[in-house]
């Protein structure tokens, strides 16, 4: 939800304020009505003393004039003083206390009946009314001054408590998985955050080991492999080389060495892969001709062509180059023809070179559009149906884009598939 994705320093600022505005404003507002309970209380208290004082005292002598009392306070007594005399609102006015509000002040009423008579004590409470509208204004003042304080002492105090936080985040990002880490818990109290640093810097060294790891034996694997790869590469082209060999073994030994020369290229493409993607330095990997490489692949599928391999249409808008490892391309390359042909057995592959991509398009039986997402899981085989294959090809693939800050897409067609090799702005090319 929209609160898990927001930066934890905005919503420790946010928790604060909240808070801080909940507390104040509550203490304003019990304040306000304790005030106002107390005033009303107190004024209620002492009009109806002076009331029944008053009535006491006058007895029964008429009243037919409002007494003027002090403290802005008026007596009426009913019936004795004509109706006329009678403020409008005491027509309302039943027995006991009443606030009143007649557009302009505002009156504290107490009535009491005594005798067949109504004593009316009015006072004045405009004072008293503004009094408390100060007072709210000044609460209220108070809650937002208090808020606004807390604003700005909540941006520090997260800060502060974020400050270890960012420190040790910005080491482990400086830290190099194949080194092992080197002082990051260093500096921290030995607190949580000082926890969870040297819990990190035990994971990056077992992480940096287990590359070490990974590194000496793919290291050792390939310079192995190697040395029988140029050994089966090296022994079919001397068979080749031999007039006298027969059609059929020619086509069987021309198959071994261009298995032989596969292997090499993987061989030296998941060597690639394995080292830290650098850059590199100007000059180190010659430019790569993208045109040479689809040709040389296309060539390859049609010397080992079966019964039932599709015709492969090659297209060459442009002759893009790029500066990268040649195996890499061409492993990339391999695998979407390779992939193309074994699922178009009856249809037509057609590669497109364009300035800054290779298009690859099959007319087979294609995927689900909620497959594709799929597509380059390793192992995934979404065609299952189709004898042949590990489902490795195309996740290859996409670890070699990655590696390389390629590209690739799939898009299924109304028959069939198109994956585009998508290698952005580090080509360099020449229009035909």
């Amino acid at each position: 939800m929209a609160i898990k994705r927001t930066p934890l320093r905005q919503r420790l600022v946010v928790a604060f304020v909240a808070m801080t505005a909940a507390v104040s404003g509550l203490f304003s507002l019990v304040t306000f009505v304790a005030i106002e309970e107390f005033e009303e209380n107190l004024f209620v208290s002492q009009l109806d003393g002076d009331l029944r004082w008053w009535i006491n005292h006058l007895g029964e002598t008429p009243q037919p004039q409002p007494l003027t009392l002090a403290n802005r306070t008026r007596l009426y007594v009913t019936p004795d003083m004509p109706a006329g005399q009678l403020p409008p609102f005491l027509a309302q006015q039943e027995r006991g206390w009443r606030e009143v509000f007649d557009g302009h002040d505002t009156y504290h009423v107490v009535r009491r009946d005594h005798a067949g008579r109504r004593y009316y004590l009015v006072r004045d409470a405009s004072a008293l009314e503004n009094r408390e509208r100060g007072w709210f204004a000044v609460l209220l003042g108070g809650t937002v001054v208090s808020v606004l304080a807390a604003l700005l002492l909540a941006r520090l105090i997260a800060s502060s408590v974020l400050e270890p936080v960012v420190r040790l985040a910005r080491r482990v990002r400086r830290a190099d998985p194949a080194r092992a880490p080197r002082h990051l818990a260093t500096g921290f109290a030995d607190d949580e955050i000082g926890q969870l640093a040297r819990v990190f810097e035990q994971r990056l060294r077992q992480l940096q080991g287990f590359i070490a790891s990974e590194r000496l034996f793919t290291s050792d694997v390939s310079h192995e492999l190697r040395t029988p790869a140029a050994i089966i590469a090296g022994a079919a082209e001397t068979l080749l080389a031999r007039s006298e060999l027969l059609p059929r073994a020619r086509s069987a030994v021309t198959r071994i060495h261009l298995a032989a020369q596969e292997m090499q290229d993987l061989i030296d493409a998941f060597l690639t892969l394995s080292r830290t993607p650098t850059a590199a330095p100007p000059g180190q990997h010659p430019p790569c001709s993208v045109n040479a490489v689809v040709q040389a692949e296309v060539r390859r599928i049609r010397a080992q062509a079966a019964p039932g391999t599709p015709p492969i249409v090659v297209e060459e808008q442009a002759e893009p180059s790029l500066t990268c490892p040649a195996t890499l391309l061409t492993v990339a390359v391999r695998n979407l023809l390779d992939n193309a042909v074994h699922y178009a057995p009856e249809g037509t592959v057609r590669i497109t070179v364009r300035a800054d991509a290779v298009v690859v398009q099959d007319s087979g039986t294609g995927l689900q559009e909620s497959d594709i997402p799929r597509a380059f899981d390793r192992h995934r085989r979404l065609a299952p149906e189709i004898p042949g294959g590990e489902g490795l090809g195309l996740a290859i693939v996409q670890r070699i884009c990655e590696r390389s800050g390629w590209q690739v897409q799939a898009q299924v067609l109304p028959a069939g598939m198109r994956f585009e090799l998508w290698f952005g702005g580090e080509v360099s090319h020449r229009q035909q």
